[in-house]
């Protein structure tokens, strides 16, 4: 449904605006690789194996980053802006945490040294990524795979050891505030320029009331021009003042970039589908297995749709990453609910 709505989009563009239609292939290439893996039966132990792999993966590109720069991180070469390298790092960090806190009896002795290795590289590499917005989610990620770990095994040493930890990071912190925790304390944690931000987002606002129901198609953001909704404002404010709008290469936001470039089309299959992952996360947290794989997902939707205010998430690589363990998450509860149905028919 997705992919034909996309279609759909895409010769809108094409046909109404004479517009590209080339956006389409990054929701086609997404989807599918969201859907094949959903439609996959996978064991506990080759599911363990792919989230190792993707963090391999990053572990590899992000050494191969600090080494081609002198030691400095500026971006993941395969992803591109350091923004969104932020971002592929947070998620990778989030399924290495995952693994670590909920797989960790499973793990043999190598496996569980590498993800205390890779969980502390990653953690670290994502602070050194001087973003704001992915300083506030790791935090907020952090704090809340450990506190559904100490709800689900209830025992007071690791209570005591999760507030000491924490403790300790945050001393560290007020010690030697990261670059990006300075900015925050500065500046706030909204956006880079919130008043550059709000320009932005005003002009997609009106952008989107110009061609609601298709959009424009996406990838051609950076394409459209003030002087289009110069008119629009004027019948809605009647007054126009170019000080309050401004475009960009991007929304800079990932709700407005899916409601412009989608229309109400795209947008409503985007709320829908994000709407299903949380269902099948609340619907397996009475899973005693593969738990990793709901606070991974779970940290994939709050980061996606958290930092989305500020950025365009769901986008190129880190889409790639989210959908990846979304699909091994819809493969989970797929598998789950088909083992439950065979047990009710043997006990019928």
């Amino acid at each position: 449904m997705w992919i034909l709505a996309d279609i759909i989009v895409s010769a809108n563009a094409i046909i109404t605006h004479q517009l590209p239609g080339g956006g389409v292939r990054d929701i086609i290439r997404f989807v599918l690789i969201a859907w094949a893996l959903s439609r996959t039966n996978f064991s506990t132990k080759f599911l363990l194996y792919l989230a190792l792999a993707s963090i391999v993966g990053t572990i590899f590109t992000l050494a191969y980053s600090y080494y081609s720069t002198g030691g400095v991180l500026k971006e993941l070469h395969s992803v591109g802006h350091i923004n969104h390298s932020a971002i592929f790092l947070l998620i990778t960090y989030s399924i290495s945490l995952s693994l670590l806190l909920f797989d960790f009896k499973s793990l043999n002795l190598s496996q569980k040294a590498f993800l205390i290795f890779t969980t502390i590289v990653l953690f670290s590499a994502t602070v050194d990524s001087n973003s704001r917005s992915t300083f506030g989610l790791i935090v907020f990620v952090t704090i809340i795979q450990f506190l559904y770990l100490l709800f689900r095994i209830k025992k007071t040493h690791l209570t005591i050891g999760f507030f000491g930890l924490m403790f300790c990071i945050g001393f560290l912190f007020i010690q030697n505030p990261p670059e990006a925790l300075q900015r925050i304390q500065s500046q706030g944690i909204v956006s880079l320029d919130h008043s550059h931000r709000t320009k932005i987002n005003n002009f997609s606002y009106y952008a989107f009331t110009k061609t609601p129901l298709l959009g424009i198609g996406f990838g051609n953001y950076s394409k459209l021009e003030i002087k289009e909704i110069q008119n629009l404002i004027i019948q809605d404010k009647g007054i126009f003042d170019s000080n309050l709008y401004a475009t960009a290469s991007h929304s800079h936001n990932v709700y407005f970039n899916y409601l412009l470039s989608g229309g109400i089309l795209i947008f409503s299959i985007f709320i829908w589908f994000w709407l299903y992952i949380f269902w099948i996360i609340l619907k397996l947290l009475s899973n005693k297995e593969k738990v990793w794989i709901v606070a991974a997902s779970f940290s994939v939707v709050s980061i996606n749709l958290g930092i989305g205010f500020v950025n365009t998430t769901l986008h190129h690589e880190h889409a790639i990453l989210s959908m990846f363990i979304l699909g091994l998450l819809t493969s989970t509860y797929r598998q789950t609910m088909m083992s439950n149905n065979q047990i009710k028919l043997k006990v019928k």
